[in-house]
């Protein structure tokens, strides 16, 4: 006997289909309309954990195409300025090799004074004028602000006189003036003196006034060597050997300051050394009186406070005009020496960016070489800056300033240097010794230049190597998410017929259950 199928049973088992052929449905519909292949991680963890990788990957290659592509924008613009600028200098440095160096053409010196300091002005321009958006290109790591400026006739950067160096070192000895040092090199102290009377002759022909001339000689022999003095000639003394009241003149030994020593100076280490003589002749001669003046190439140390990271002294920045020598040759020394150390810091600018070369430190937290791309372009890399061993610029635009004010000083007609043989001579050996360092600035900036394009063309490399990377993760996530356009297609339509016919089905099926209840 067969078991009867209830409505119940019927239905029971009807209901679970067409929710199984809806549900199917309802996946394929939406694998065709999101091609993907699955929407959560449940669905299928394993291809779910890849996608995840590699979109991450994509997310980082996104970040170095835009990070390569600012900075290839930025090296651009640089490279394409210092390309102009290097065709300007190598002109300029052609002019002034042809119209400086030879005498036939020394009359076109004055022009030529005039075509260095306007190419020196318009190589600041250029630099200052190099901007990506709002962003000063050569201002290394501050790009908020135009990296040159002028004060006066000195040239800044960020601030910053680029001749810093300039300013002497009070103790070094060289610069201790030539009068104050004795033949090794050391510092003199006063000399004992006594002065011959005024008016004495080198030598006279009548027999007694030789006779006291030689005396006041041997006497101030004596004196100064301090051996037995000289006997007092029989002789009448003559007029130049009598004071006003009448009375033979006494030689005495007085302290005197160092030969040659001038009565003042614009330079404020010799000032220094002038007012420090001068305090020590008081000293010595009033017994009163104690010394107070400091020798110049002694430091001021811990009486002028804490210095800072500069190493300048707390003290050093009030000094100001209205303070002696002394004080001014110091607070300006240690002053330039912290602008020395600040160029060289801002020359050691950098700005690294991760272009996807691996960004990775050492087991001391400093960024590994080569995993990181350095996009900081401090101006003075280009231009250079301090001075050198001969006091001089290195600095290309102040060279050429200078030039310009040596040539634009010289005789229109004859082009000399100067009327003067002495200072025409200096000037001349200082415009050949500026002509060859300016050969050297000019090499020195080319140099950068071509630095600068091999690094724009190496981003432009990179910029496709990362296209390239970013065009196979997006593939490689399409084989892992995407789905086959036409099985989904086909799949739906299948599902999508399968519901169809389930819907088909219960209709037949409630007709059936219905008679078979009437009955």
């Amino acid at each position: 006997m067969g078991m009867r199928v209830t409505t119940g049973m019927a239905m029971n088992t009807y209901r679970y289909n067409l929710q199984l052929s809806t549900s199917n449905k309802t996946n394929s519909m939406n694998k065709v309309l999101s091609h993907r292949q699955f929407d959560s991680f449940s669905a299928n963890p394993s291809s779910a954990l890849q996608a995840w990788r590699v979109r991450r990957a994509m997310a980082d290659n996104a970040s170095y195409q835009k990070n390569n592509n600012d900075t290839y924008s930025r090296f651009s613009i640089a490279s394409a300025t210092m390309g102009l600028i290097k065709t300007e200098l190598e002109k300029a440095g052609t002019e002034a090799d042809i119209r400086g160096s030879s005498d036939s053409t020394a009359s076109a010196r004055i022009e030529l004074g005039k075509i260095l300091k306007d190419t020196g002005d318009s190589v600041i321009q250029a630099m200052n004028s190099a901007k990506y958006g709002d962003h000063f290109v050569f201002s290394g790591d501050d790009e908020m602000n135009a990296p040159f400026s002028w004060d006066g006739d000195k040239l800044l950067y960020r601030g910053v006189n680029v001749n810093a160096g300039l300013v002497a070192n009070p103790a070094d000895p060289k610069n201790i003036p030539s009068w104050a040092k004795d033949e090794d090199g050391n510092v003199v102290g006063l000399r004992q003196e006594a002065d011959l009377p005024a008016g004495m002759p080198e030598s006279s022909e009548d027999a007694g006034e030789q006779a006291w001339i030689d005396y006041y000689k041997a006497d101030k022999a004596a004196l100064e060597d301090g051996t037995a003095r000289p006997t007092i000639p029989a002789a009448p003394a003559p007029d130049w050997a009598k004071d006003e009241n009448g009375n033979q003149i006494t030689l005495e030994l007085e302290n005197k300051v160092p030969e040659g020593m001038p009565t003042s100076s614009t330079n404020d280490v010799e000032q220094a050394w002038i007012d420090y003589f001068t305090d020590q002749k008081k000293a010595a001669d009033d017994p009163n009186y104690t010394a107070v003046y400091p020798k110049p190439s002694d430091p001021p140390g811990a009486a002028w406070g804490e210095p800072d990271k500069y190493g300048v002294p707390e003290k050093a920045k009030d000094v100001d005009e209205t303070h002696d020598a002394y004080n001014r040759a110091w607070a300006a020394y240690y002053l330039d020496q912290a602008d020395v150390q600040r160029l060289e810091k801002l020359n050691g600018a950098y700005e690294n960016v991760d272009l996807g070369m691996g960004l990775q430190e050492d087991e001391n937290g400093k960024l590994i070489d080569g995993t990181a791309f350095d996009r900081s372009l401090p101006g003075i890399q280009m231009l250079g800056y301090g001075i050198d061993q001969d006091g001089d610029p290195k600095n290309i635009v102040m060279i050429m300033r200078r030039l310009g004010e040596i040539f634009s000083g010289c005789d229109s007609e004859t082009g000399v240097f100067s009327k003067n043989e002495e200072e025409n001579k200096a000037l001349r050996e200082e415009a050949d010794r500026l002509m060859n360092k300016l050969k050297d600035a000019t090499n020195n900036t080319n140099r950068a230049y071509t630095d600068i394009d091999t690094k724009a063309h190496y981003l432009k490399e990179n910029q496709s190597r990362l296209k390239m990377q970013g065009d196979y993760l997006q593939e490689e996530r399409a084989n892992l998410e995407d789905v086959d356009l036409a099985d989904a297609i086909t799949e739906f339509s299948w599902d999508y017929y399968c519901y169809s016919a389930a819907l088909k089905v219960g209709t037949q099926l409630l007709s059936q259950s219905l008679i078979d209840y009437m009955n």
